[in-house]
């Protein structure tokens, strides 16, 4: 019995001494695991220190990883986060939107340990928030990962991407790929970009991130655009939404790009025919902007930058200023029959009526009074006739009073100065025709009679009347009709429309269409402007060719390339349209362009003179309807005994 218990005694020790020891052991074994991967981690910090010294900018670095804290072994500022939670989360998105505020810095350096949870890699490439350059060195363990990592769909966007792998065969080398976006196989390419030792440092000094967008390899890319002349011009694909481009500013500027980078190009218009309006429920655009902003096209041609579109899409800088204006067909003279009432105005004419209505009845009454003194009296007709006929020349019977010699006097003095006056204002009315002051603001737009409106495809000027707070702009918008650029431009060509739109593409239509060859048109532009603002190309957003296509640009700005286009196209633009004549209208412009403008001498002719022939005609006309209304009173009111 005894031996027994100390049998099982002896089996509960050696039971007891096994389970010590293989604690032991374990325990041993957690801490050599935790070492190496705390030597790993400050290895691959540090090589991730290397890759930045030697192969990007100064940065602001981000350690993103459930690591230690390792801020005592770099010189630059160094954020850390840990690899998940919604503090993380946060943290990053508040560093994407005011990295650029809150540093000098030009670029960020997001260097990843420990894969980081969905939402914050999610977080880590929001497109909206990208507002500098950025580069992502991530730690993989093995090559399958490196490459799956450097191939993400969601990792399209981003130019600078590093991925380190330890090699398996040696203690402390490390592989290091990148990938190229743009490759003549069509399809992104993972590069083995560089080999790293600790104590050898970089196998190769190239750039281990060169500019990827500097060579498409003949890649197509497409562009989406609406005709809005001298920017773009094309002719229409029948049957397609593909356009053909035509010489304007923007396909002179899209064609330099394309033989620096490399690249083919197509054009579209977008499917409703709109620049784009933004429905503000859903964020949505429409038009160019929203096939931008939906990757249905890789970039736009010549559109308005405003704060609301920014918030969709990236644009370039600014490469043309252009306000909001508007065309009015000039006030035409006045037909001439009317010029023989246009030398006074309408007060001066009234009291020259009441006047000689006055002078009448004293010259009646002047006659009345001396009719008792002995001399004859006059009717009143002849009292008209002859006062009224004074104006033109004809003598007058003088009373024998000396009051009525005094009145008729005073009355020659005013009948000479006022014959004077009009005979002097009607040549100068009929040699040169006033014309009464266009319409010049928009306050006197919307008080005039004019009906007004803005192109169909609503754009930018439609989104500023529609949504402004502007008193002015709001009554505007109440009565706003919408048509196309030509119908638009027909309307006010008759006179009865003002048509508002962009400067530059007024003067390009007026200039070119609507101006004969000796610079003379019938049309006005208002010297008002409004909504000032300027053109860019959009890009959806964080799209890394944006930055090559907009170096591009600025070079054609500093070149005079812009400025020197644009004078090209207004010549190109008026040959076509000469070429687009019939044979009558050539021949009529050529009339119009013939005639002398600064020709001093005026021959006056029967156009002049139409008003003097029509009062003749009218008197005619008039003296036969009261001949007629004697004739008839004469037969009734006469007795049979009286001899016509």
């Amino acid at each position: 019995m005894i031996l027994r218990v100390e049998s099982l005694l002896l089996i509960i020790i050696q039971v007891v001494v096994a389970t010590t020891t293989r604690e032991i052991s374990l325990n041993s074994l957690s801490q050599r695991i935790a070492l190496m991967k705390y030597n790993r981690d400050r290895e691959t910090i540090l090589l991730f220190e290397e890759i930045a010294r030697h192969f990007t900018p100064t940065c602001l670095k981000i350690l993103v990883g459930d690591t230690p804290n390792y801020s005592s072994t770099w010189n630059d500022p160094l954020v850390l986060l840990h690899s998940s939670g919604n503090e993380t989360e946060k943290a990053v998105s508040f560093i994407n939107k005011n990295t650029e505020k809150m540093t000098n810095y030009p670029c960020m350096i997001y260097m990843i340990t420990h894969n980081p949870s969905v939402t914050l890699m999610s977080e880590m490439l929001d497109l909206n928030d990208k507002v500098i350059t950025r580069y992502f060195f991530v730690s993989t363990p093995s090559q399958r990962q490196a490459h799956a990592f450097l191939l993400d769909k969601k990792l399209a966007n981003e130019e600078n991407l590093a991925a380190v792998v330890k090699l398996r065969n040696s203690t402390h080398s490390w592989n290091v790929f990148t990938r190229q976006l743009l490759h003549p196989s069509g399809v992104p390419t993972v590069i083995h970009a560089n080999v790293w030792n600790p104590e050898r440092g970089f196998k190769k000094e190239k750039d281990m991130f060169p500019e990827q967008m500097g060579n498409f390899y003949g890649k197509t890319l497409k562009g989406v655009t609406l005709d809005f002349q001298p920017f773009t011009d094309y002719r229409i694909i029948k049957g397609s939404k593909k356009v053909e481009p035509s010489p304007s500013l923007d396909v002179f500027i899209l064609n330099m790009i394309a033989r620096h980078l490399n690249f083919t190009y197509e054009l579209v218009m977008p499917d409703d025919g709109l620049w784009g309006t933004l429905d503000a429920s859903k964020g949505h655009w429409s038009g160019v902007v929203g096939d931008v902003q939906f990757h249905r096209a890789d970039f736009s041609l010549c559109l308005s930058v405003t704060q609301e579109r920014r918030r969709s899409v990236d644009f370039t800088r600014v490469y043309f200023m252009d306000p909001l204006s508007f065309v009015t067909a000039k006030n035409r003279p006045q037909p001439p029959w009317l010029k023989l009432i246009t030398p006074f105005t309408d007060s001066v004419w009234i009291l020259t009526v009441i006047l000689v209505v006055l002078t009448v009845f004293l010259y009646y009454f002047v006659f009345f009074i001396q009719s008792f003194l002995g001399p004859h009296k006059i009717r009143l007709s002849s009292a008209f006739m002859y006062v009224v006929g004074s104006f033109l020349g004809q003598a007058l019977i003088l009373p024998q009073l000396t009051a009525g010699q005094v009145l008729l006097g005073f009355w020659f003095i005013y009948g000479f100065l006022l014959t004077t006056y009009y005979k002097t204002a009607l040549t100068a009315t009929l040699a040169v025709p006033s014309v009464p002051p266009t319409i010049d603001t928009l306050a006197q737009l919307l008080n005039s009679d004019l009906k007004y409106g803005m192109i169909d495809a609503k754009g930018s000027e439609y989104q500023l009347f529609s949504t402004s707070n502007v008193t002015l702009y709001m009554e505007l918008f109440k009565h706003m009709t919408f048509y196309s650029s030509d119908e638009s431009m027909r309307r006010v060509a008759a006179g009865s429309y003002a048509y508002i739109y962009f400067r530059s593409n007024l003067q390009t239509i007026v200039n070119t269409q609507f101006t004969t060859k000796n610079g003379e048109t019938n049309l006005h532009i208002s010297s008002e402007e409004f909504f000032p603002g300027g053109y860019g190309w959009a890009f959806p957003k964080g799209a890394p060719y944006r930055r090559t296509f907009d170096n591009v640009m600025l070079r054609c700005l500093q070149a005079g390339l812009i400025a020197k286009w644009l004078k090209d196209l207004y010549r190109i633009y008026l040959a076509e349209h000469h070429l687009m004549m019939t044979p009558e209208e050539a021949k009529r412009a050529d009339e119009i362009s013939s005639t002398d403008s600064n020709e001093v001498l005026v021959v006056l002719n029967l156009y002049h003179f139409q008003g003097a022939f029509f009062a003749m005609f009218f008197g005619f006309g008039f003296g036969l309807i009261l001949l007629g209304v004697e004739v008839v009173m004469w037969k009734v009111v006469a007795s049979p005994e009286t001899s016509f």
